[in-house]
């Protein structure tokens, strides 16, 4: 028996969320959907646009989001990030201690906490322009072999891929989990991975023993378009995947089986963190017990309680959600 049923790794992001109308988005010369890259003085500029809008702050991080959903479930997890001794980065770890979730992490002296300004569109799309701040320096010394080793799975955020560092920070996290015997699942993160940082992912992927991915990432990372031409290349690729598709469910292939997962049908009003969800609660089912289907059931499930709401996080008590 391990002690904790997910370690992740991943970037300690403060999501600074704001909704915007159509019209107002569309001057803004921003890709939909997509996260870009941006520096501090970007951030701060974008922001001045909106001096009378409400904003909403959260801890959060994409591997972040799923260690608080599996926690928030009942789960055990970990998770190893870098934050800064800031306001923010306090902010951050005592978020996270007060969810229970382990936090390995050695604040650094100056540097920022990272920021992503996250804009909802009525579409319930989510723009992200993220500043990492210190987390473009989570490298192999950040990540716990005694984590690894006391976790049923290693988690490994799409996003460490963008950054030198990064990709060192899974290579050793991967070479822990090899020798440790824990099982690994890698999320792609976002479309731009895939295109931009594809030969790092790819090579995580050979060692993986699930892979999470929504059909565009999924379609980039395969080369194919249509849904049985990407299960058919995804299970060439893993063990097991993921293939979340939205408004019209999931395909779920784990230890040789194969499942549609219907959708729940909701109101979406913002679509951040579905993925998220469903990736933290997915690995809450299966390691906890739970059929295939009933995993992917409650992850289905979930995703779309989250994009009912404004932000990542579920407000509600999660634990009676199973």
């Amino acid at each position: 028996m391990r002690n904790y049923n997910v370690y992740g790794i991943g970037n300690a992001i403060i999501d600074i969320q704001l909704q915007i109308s159509e019209e107002v988005f569309q001057t803004l010369g921003l890709e939909k959907g997509a996260m870009s890259l941006v520096d501090t003085e970007e951030q701060l500029a974008l922001l001045s646009k909106f001096p009378e809008t409400e904003l909403n702050k959260v801890s959060g991080g994409s591997a972040a989001n799923s260690m608080i959903a599996l926690a928030q479930l009942g789960g055990k997890a970990a998770y190893g990030c870098l934050i800064a001794d800031d306001e923010m980065g306090k902010f951050y770890a005592t978020e996270m201690k007060d969810l229970g979730i382990t936090v390995y992490t050695t604040p650094t002296e100056g540097g920022d906490t990272g920021t992503s300004v996250i804009l909802i569109t009525p579409d319930a799309e989510r723009t992200m322009n993220t500043y990492l701040g210190v987390s473009a320096e989570f490298g192999p010394e950040h990540v716990s072999s005694r984590l690894v080793g006391e976790s049923e799975w290693l988690f490994i955020e799409g996003y460490l891929f963008s950054t030198p560092r990064g990709q060192e920070a899974v290579k050793k996290a991967l070479s822990y989990a090899g020798k440790r015997g824990t099982k690994v699942a890698v999320v792609f993160s976002d479309g731009f991975i895939v295109d931009v940082f594809g030969e790092h992912l790819r090579a995580a992927v050979k060692y993986s023993d699930l892979i999470m991915a929504n059909f565009n990432e999924a379609s980039r990372f395969t080369g194919e378009s249509e849904e049985e031409k990407i299960v058919e290349a995804l299970k060439d690729s893993a063990p097991s995947f993921v293939l979340t598709k939205g408004k019209d469910g999931a395909r779920v292939f784990f230890d040789g089986q194969d499942v549609s997962i219907k959708p729940v049908p909701t109101k979406a009003i913002d679509e951040t963190g579905a993925g998220d969800m469903f990736a933290g609660a997915f690995l809450y089912g299966v390691s906890n017990g739970l059929s295939l289907e009933d995993s992917g059931n409650l992850a289905s499930r979930l995703a779309s309680k989250i994009v009912s709401q404004l932000g990542p996080r579920y407000s509600g008590d999660l634990s009676k959600e199973v």
